[in-house]
């Protein structure tokens, strides 16, 4: 039987990919939770979708895109020439990919120009919180590449990007029950 606890981050630290290890109060290891929690966000998202099997398997690549932007994160800075394109290292494509997803869901579903309430059902609700969860990580990661830590463009990028891409989807799930913030 293979146990699931190891003992070793009692004393307060977790390993880094590839080796060393860290606080776990290090602020890394925060963007690496915060990109942690949007995959479970999106889990719940994907959960309950009742629509279209192939927008439940979009949030499942892009919940798989978030485990390569954690590690990419949370790769022992001396061992970054480890990490494997598009598997554990953030790459353009990925970004560009986001982007074209963007493009074609506005083409066929144009935004309307209010700001929303969340929470017109399940899904946009969890898009939406999946969506400020990716917010938070994002700044996260600029705040690191502020305090001097290494941090890889794309994986910025990736981030600001994945959250255009949640708004976008959050107000399509909505559809036209999203209640505007203000009633003017």
């Amino acid at each position: 039987m293979t146990r699931v606890y190891t003992r070793l981050g009692d004393d307060g630290s977790t390993g880094l990919l590839f080796g060393g290890r860290t606080s776990k109060a290090d602020p890394v290891i925060a963007t690496v939770g915060s990109v942690d929690e949007a995959v479970s966000a999106l889990g719940l998202a994907r959960a309950s979708w009742q629509g279209a099997p192939e927008t439940a398997q979009l949030l499942l690549r892009l919940q798989r895109g978030l485990f390569v932007a954690a590690a990419d994160l949370a790769c022992n800075p001396r061992q970054r020439r480890r990490l494997q394109p598009g598997v554990s290292l953030m790459v353009p494509e990925m970004v560009a990919d986001l982007e074209a997803i963007i493009d074609s869901i506005v083409a066929d579903h144009p935004l309307r120009p209010v700001f929303v309430v969340p929470g017109s059902n399940l899904p946009s609700g969890f898009l939406d919180l999946a969506r400020t969860v990716v917010r938070r990580a994002e700044r996260q990661v600029v705040e690191l590449g502020h305090q001097g830590r290494p941090v890889a463009a794309d994986v910025i990028t990736y981030l600001n990007r994945l959250s255009d891409l949640l708004y976008v989807l959050a107000r399509w799930a909505a559809g036209d029950g999203d209640e505007p913030a203000s009633h003017e």
